[in-house]
């Protein structure tokens, strides 16, 4: 019996156990805890938040031997692989550009595995062909205007730009910056990496918060309480009502994570004469740290820089941790250490015109992303004895 891909439009159809038994990554993104908390704080599953459960299931003669993360899109809000353009194209056209599907993981620009399963590397290769395969016919059925895969792993990136030539499946590349550990002792030797210039700038910038009275802290796990979430929460929300915006993420989102996956919670928290004024949530796995969410009452210079970047990075060399993903964007980056390192998405479009025309824009893009690569590159502040690590 052939192998067959169905969908289910909860990740409770699915059940934690099941997901809990096929799944070998501790990547907190892929967890059933995080985006079974996603569902249950309503945070996605409706119209109004455009991102409707849709997760692909790979089965042979009723065994399952895959789950891939798969929504249904009615907009492109919280994916971080911008296609506004693509869309506003289709809308000139008079065609329509939703729904799609995303096979992703909602509001997290990190990469990062995109299957679920206990097959071997080669096998599991082979599953992600297959569901990128059901994709295209599911889009083909239902008439949507295709499907994105957003920052796979190398692993099921290779796969699926490796489908058959009768998949016409493009990809995508973009950039973000990323810090590397280099077995650091601590920030000083890390510092030592720099020029004599660009380290004066670093000291500087932590130095300007002590003198303020600034102190910071990290809670981990069962240090975090459930009213050091409400706090970090006022803060998140606020930063984005100064941009007249509001967060994606509920509050009850971030207390279920807490409930179910404290574990793989890093908190950061300044204070100003005991008073928190910002907060920072960072998640963790065996060997990396991904900087998230932060939030501020009240601005600071360089206390974004201190909450998101440098006290990642003195959890990363504390912990051993070889490897920091702050987030998407930010060239401001840079001049810290954050290295610029490659992104992929993959893409089928079901418009035959319009594919041939993505195609050839994204081609012209690949090549202007890895020229920005090269002149960013350049900018890094570390000293000539120092070499910088490869991209990814």
């Amino acid at each position: 019996m052939t192998n067959t891909v169905r969908f289910v439009n909860s990740i409770h159809d699915i059940g934690q156990e099941l997901w809990t038994t096929l799944s070998r990554t501790d990547n907190p993104f892929l967890r059933y805890d995080f985006l079974a908390a996603l569902e249950d704080s309503h945070s996605i599953g409706s119209v109004n938040t455009g991102w409707l459960p849709h997760y692909a299931l790979l089965e042979k003669q009723g065994q399952l031997l895959a789950i891939a993360p798969v929504f249904q899109k009615m907009h492109s809000y919280g994916e971080y692989v911008f296609d506004w353009g693509w869309a506003d194209a289709y809308q000139r056209h008079g065609l329509k550009y939703y729904p799609k599907l995303v096979w992703a993981i909602p509001f997290t620009p990190s990469t990062g595995p995109r299957i679920i399963s206990q097959a071997q590397p080669e096998q599991q290769a082979h599953y992600v062909q297959l569901i990128a395969q059901a994709l295209t016919n599911y889009c083909q059925h239902q008439k949507f205007s295709g499907w994105h895969c957003l920052f796979p792993e190398p692993s099921t990136n290779e796969a699926i730009s490796q489908t058959p030539a009768s998949l016409p499946i493009m990809s995508r590349t973009s950039c973000q910056f990323h810090w590397f550990n280099e077995s650091f002792i601590d920030f000083d030797h890390y510092l030592e990496k720099f020029t004599s210039r660009k380290r004066k700038n670093i000291k500087k910038e932590r130095s300007r918060l002590q003198t303020l009275g600034f102190q910071f802290s990290t809670k981990t796990a069962d240090q975090i309480t459930p009213s050091d979430i409400e706090t970090f929460y006022h803060c998140y929300q606020l930063t984005y009502a100064k941009r007249n915006m509001r967060g994606y993420l509920s509050l009850e989102f971030f207390q279920l994570i807490l409930q179910s996956m404290p574990e793989q919670l890093v908190l950061v928290q300044a204070q100003q004469v005991s008073t928190s004024l910002a907060c920072a949530l960072y998640f963790k796995d065996d060997d990396n740290l991904y900087g998230r969410y932060w939030g501020c009452l009240e601005e600071f210079d360089s206390l974004h820089f201190e909450c998101c970047y440098y006290q990642g990075i003195e959890y990363c060399i504390e912990h051993d941790i070889s490897h920091f993903d702050p987030g998407t964007q930010g060239e401001h980056k840079i001049s810290r250490g954050f290295e610029p390192t490659l992104c992929y998405s993959q893409h089928w479009i079901a418009h035959p015109q319009f594919s041939q025309a993505i195609n050839e824009f994204l081609l012209e893009e690949e090549s202007d992303i890895k020229n920005y690569i090269t002149q960013a590159t350049s900018s890094l502040p570390f000293n000539a004895t120092h070499s910088s690590q490869k991209n990814a």
